[in-house]
């Protein structure tokens, strides 16, 4: 009788034991797949941040140049035919470019959707990320309701009364455009707007991405090459 308890007692011991072991090595085989998920989705994360950061470097840049351009037509707008055609032409350009500005935030959704996101385990990096997005949107929709307005204000200023006088090859032309006054409003309204600074500061976006390198393990953004987050 003795001998049966304990080989009964035995084959229950071996028995709770596979389920033990069983249980065991497929908690670390789950938890190393939840770590390469965490991982592979970080690294899309961060490069949709990095291309953030450059298409914001972009935007920033037009900016610059059209505030540069509306500053140039106001100082020659008593001589514009005198200004070089090839300069004339470009800043022309530059106010009457159709312009429309997006970022892409595909990564985060991807984030979103997945249960990834509660895999992370760092919540500081998690609301990094989340805060760098936010900068992202803040800056996009600040850039597109300054185009927005912009585009109103030359649309605006285009009606049965005026379309003779401003107006020509299907467009606003601007040296008759110059000659008006609420053209030269609006031109000035392009000038006097603040140059893009603080308003299009990305350094959120790029702590994000320096505390993404930091959770893989990688060098600085600025110091890698793109085989380092591999």
């Amino acid at each position: 009788m003795k001998e049966s308890l304990k080989s009964f007692l035995k084959d229950i011991f071996a028995v709770v034991l596979g389920i033990f072991i069983t249980f065991t090595v497929q908690g670390m085989i789950d938890r190393s797949t939840d770590r390469k998920n965490v991982r592979s989705s970080l690294r899309l994360v961060r490069s949709e941040l990095v291309q953030n950061i450059e298409d914001i470097s972009i935007m920033k840049d037009y900016i610059q140049m059209e505030k540069d351009a509306a500053e140039y037509f106001l100082a020659k707008k008593d001589s514009l035919e005198k200004c070089p055609a090839d300069t004339f032409n470009f800043y022309a350009g530059m106010l009457f470019a159709d312009v429309s500005f997006t970022l892409c935030e595909d990564a985060l959704e991807l984030l979103k959707m997945s249960s990834v996101f509660q895999k992370i385990g760092n919540n500081e990096l998690s609301m990094k990320i989340i805060r760098a997005y936010d900068t992202c949107a803040s800056i996009l929709e600040g850039l597109n309701r300054h185009i927005s307005t912009r585009d109103a204000m030359f649309e605006n200023s285009i009606d049965k009364e005026t379309v003779g006088d401003i107006t020509a090859n299907g467009g606003i032309e601007l040296k008759r455009f110059l000659k008006t006054e609420y053209g030269k409003y609006s031109i000035k309204w392009i000038a006097v707007q603040p140059y893009p600074g603080s308003s299009m500061d990305v350094a959120d976006i790029e702590e994000a991405v320096a505390a993404i390198d930091a959770y893989l393990g990688v060098r600085p953004r600025k110091a890698q090459n793109s085989e380092d987050i591999d």
